[in-house]
């Protein structure tokens, strides 16, 4: 059985935190002990059973473009983002470390520190780090009295545009006769943990959480086919409820199939 004390040692001994930071932007996070499995980080629930961890979120976009999958609702990002929550970022990357779940800097390709250019090698990382890295995004909601349950993937088109066509801007409309669609890639996200910049932490700051559109400020990054392109993705209209609705976002590491 997890004792909060021991809890709270293994908060205060995470990468990125520290009590300094947590009580300048955003506060120190409030931890509940609500049963033997269960805790509460701030509006984030820990099953420490089921290895997950859950919050809520509601929809921001059904149409146009997206470049990130969820944002907090004071990001900039908030025109291309396909969820928006209040939930502190910095509270979702502690709960998932606290699920074992480790970052993997895979996606960001090196800098040379002498000609501040980007060198075409990307960073090292074990098997090992690469699987506790993958995790699964789960999206839930209720329509009446029915549950829809669906993996995030399913809720995200992928544009396959005609060569000779002009790329939509932010929140247009695209129509079905102008390109093919097809569902976004199957399989797991890989947590890339954000970064510390001047003392603060920077998903937290810049509100980005779940990027499609790879970003090093996000705490989980898509990392399949054309994560690098901006103009290719939407919203699943045939998956996607109406804006506004509640949605719960839960993330869970990934398990491969045997």
């Amino acid at each position: 059985m997890l004792k909060k004390s021991l809890f709270l040692s293994i908060l205060f001994s995470l990468p990125g935190f520290c009590e300094e930071e947590a009580t300048k932007t955003p506060p120190k996070p409030q931890i509940k002990r609500i049963n033997d499995n269960e805790y509460q980080i701030g509006k984030i629930q820990i099953d420490k059973e089921k290895r997950q961890l859950s919050f809520g979120a509601g929809v921001n976009m059904t149409k146009g473009l997206i470049e990130y999958c969820l944002a907090t609702t004071k990001s900039d990002k908030v025109h291309e983002t396909l969820f928006l929550t209040d939930v502190s970022p910095l509270n979702i990357n502690i709960a998932m470390k606290l699920l074992g779940i480790k970052e993997s800097k895979e996606l960001f390709e090196i800098i040379d520190e002498d000609s501040w250019k980007p060198s075409g090698k990307f960073p090292e990382v074990t098997p090992e780090i690469h699987a506790a890295s993958l995790v699964e995004i789960i999206i839930e909601w209720s329509e009446g009295d029915q549950k829809k349950t669906f993996p995030v993937n399913e809720l995200i088109h992928h544009i396959n545009w005609p060569k000779e066509t002009e790329t939509p801007k932010p929140n247009q409309e695209v129509k079905a006769a102008e390109a093919t669609l097809s569902v976004m890639q199957k399989g797991p996200w890989l947590t890339t943990g954000s970064y510390i910049h001047e003392g603060r932490f920077k998903a937290e700051v810049g509100g980005i959480i779940f990027g499609i559109y790879t970003n090093e400020q996000a705490v989980v990054n898509f990392s399949g086919k054309d994560r690098q392109l901006g103009d290719v993705w939407i919203p699943n209209e045939k998956v996607v409820p109406a804006e506004g609705t509640v949605v719960k976002i839960i993330v869970k590491p990934h398990t491969p199939k045997k």
